[in-house]
């Protein structure tokens, strides 16, 4: 635990590194930027400018007579089953907003605050959670505690501050934290402020260093089979990874919460040693829209429409990356970046660890190779395996009665609110979203079967009673489930 006196913690502090002091993903990023910044064995790699206010301040406020014994009234209430989980969270959240800040958190925030938007009068920050329970190798908390984006004054830090520190206590971590058998409530947040980064007027988008839905093997030659290289003529398979690149025009949040279908990427490699050579396959952007941080989505320019979001050096960039965070952090990363459309500098907003696919629950590991033209719907695959269950298409996931344990969930999209429903489904269909998005992300953990991107799942679905899932070399396809027994024969 930090002492007193670091409440308030720049990238370059030497307790910027440390978990218990900032959380984990701003130690992850200030590890990054420690890198990137020192002459010797620098990883090169922009991350944004900001500060952390540090877990310290967190235990500070929790400790106070006004919200500790109310918040331990609330837990005993909550394990007796005397308030419901949403009244929890509600109260939480007030006794936080009532909560006094701290004169010395007071005196550290303002100063800082105006040494990071400098001279830009009109700077914007992003107010970001940074909890020491988060981004874990088991449990990445992907999507579950607050973000507040477009922040302008030390009155809004101060507000999604106090919202951040509240999520710590709604309903989807209560959900989440059950599912991954950790302890409710005894977690600490870090909070990150950054300069945001223009991809308003860029771009952003999420890789995955090393995508196990997408391994492939590669001749000797480096190359993947049957591709169009020339020196392509040996029957020698080797292993090869794939790093998954997703990108959208505009802010990132889109993407994450799933809801269009990005450009995708995928750079074939067998490691560091041949990024001289990769294979890069380009899946154009299926849906011309972008966000710019609002609620709504909105159309992209004529321009953006016929443009490739990001230019072959900048898919290079991204890979050479993936694989230097990979090495040196020693496991297999999930990078979340942005593009800024006034400087066109490619950011690292941040870096947790992969977490490798869980194996599917209820699923028949026996695959078969089906007709594409059997198929009701298809799309992106994250998992392997079948699934058949009845179905249940909603709109949003608190619609009383419709949904019922085991059904494989259909909608056009999910978010975090959603977490409760896929605990319980037997598979996850969605209208939009990539393979890295916030869905696809819980449903690795969860070894929940997902077909992700599918643009007519739920007009496709409806009125239909049971179908087949399959997963395969991350191609998903839906299809009634009578069709797939008299296909493949071995499931009547």
């Amino acid at each position: 635990m930090s002492t007193s006196a670091e409440l308030i913690l720049w990238m370059d502090d030497p307790h910027a590194t440390v978990t218990e002091v900032v959380g984990a993903k701003a130690s992850a990023l200030a590890r990054v930027a420690a890198n990137s910044s020192s002459q010797e064995d620098s990883l090169h790699i922009p991350t944004p400018a900001g500060f952390i206010i540090s877990t310290e301040a967190c235990a500070q406020l929790l400790g106070q007579d006004s919200v500790r014994d109310p918040l331990t009234t609330l837990f005993q209430s909550l394990a007796d089953g005397k308030v419901l989980p949403t009244r929890f969270a509600e109260q939480t959240q007030s006794l936080i907003d009532q909560a006094a800040i701290s004169e010395q958190l007071l005196y550290q925030l303002g100063p800082a605050l105006e040494q990071l938007q400098g001279k830009d009068a009109d700077a914007v920050f992003a107010v970001r959670s940074s909890a020491i329970y988060e981004d874990l190798e088991q449990a990445s908390y992907a999507g579950q505690y607050e973000t507040v984006l477009s922040v302008q004054d030390l009155a809004g830090v101060i507000g999604a501050y106090r919202s951040i520190l509240g999520s710590m206590f709604s309903t989807r971590v209560l959900a989440y934290t059950n599912a991954h058998q950790q302890p409710f409530g005894q977690n600490l947040m870090a909070v990150l402020v950054q300069r945001m980064v223009r991809s308003d007027l860029g771009a952003s988008g999420v890789l995955l260093s090393a995508d196990p839905d997408l391994q492939v093997h590669v001749t000797s030659s480096g190359g993947p089979k049957n591709s169009n290289n020339s020196n392509n003529n040996t029957t020698e398979d080797l292993p090869a990874a794939v790093t998954s690149i997703e990108a959208c025009w505009g802010m990132g949040d889109a993407l994450v919460d799933g809801l269009l279908i990005p450009e995708r990427y995928e750079v074939t490699h067998q490691g560091l040693s041949s990024l001289d050579r990769p294979e890069v396959r380009v899946f154009p952007q299926a849906q011309q829209l972008k966000s710019n941080g609002s609620a709504d989505l909105i159309p992209t320019s004529n321009t953006d429409q016929s443009t490739q979001v990001l230019r072959l050096d900048q898919i290079l960039l991204l890979n050479d990356w993936g694989q230097l965070l990979a090495e040196r952090f020693g496991h297999q990363v999930e990078v979340e970046w942005a593009l800024d459309g006034i400087t066109q500098e490619m950011v690292l907003l941040q870096v947790r660890p992969f977490l490798q696919t869980a194996e599917p629950k209820d699923s028949n590991r026996s695959l078969v190779d089906l007709d594409s033209t059997l198929a009701l719907t298809s799309g992106l695959a994250i998992g392997s395996g079948t699934v058949e269950a009845n179905v249940c298409v909603l709109s949003d996931p608190f619609e009383p009665g419709a949904f019922k344990v085991g059904d494989v969930l259909v909608t056009h999209s999910t978010n975090p609110s959603w977490l409760p429903l896929m605990l319980q489904a037997s598979a996850l269909i969605t209208d939009q979203g990539g393979r890295n998005s916030h869905a696809a992300i819980l449903g690795r953990e969860l070894g929940l079967l997902c077909v992700v991107g599918c643009i007519d799942a739920t007009t496709k679905l409806i009125g239909v009673d049971r179908v087949r899932v399959i997963c395969d070399q991350g191609v998903g396809k839906v299809l009634p489930a009578a069709t797939a027994a008299r296909h493949s024969g071995q499931y009547a």
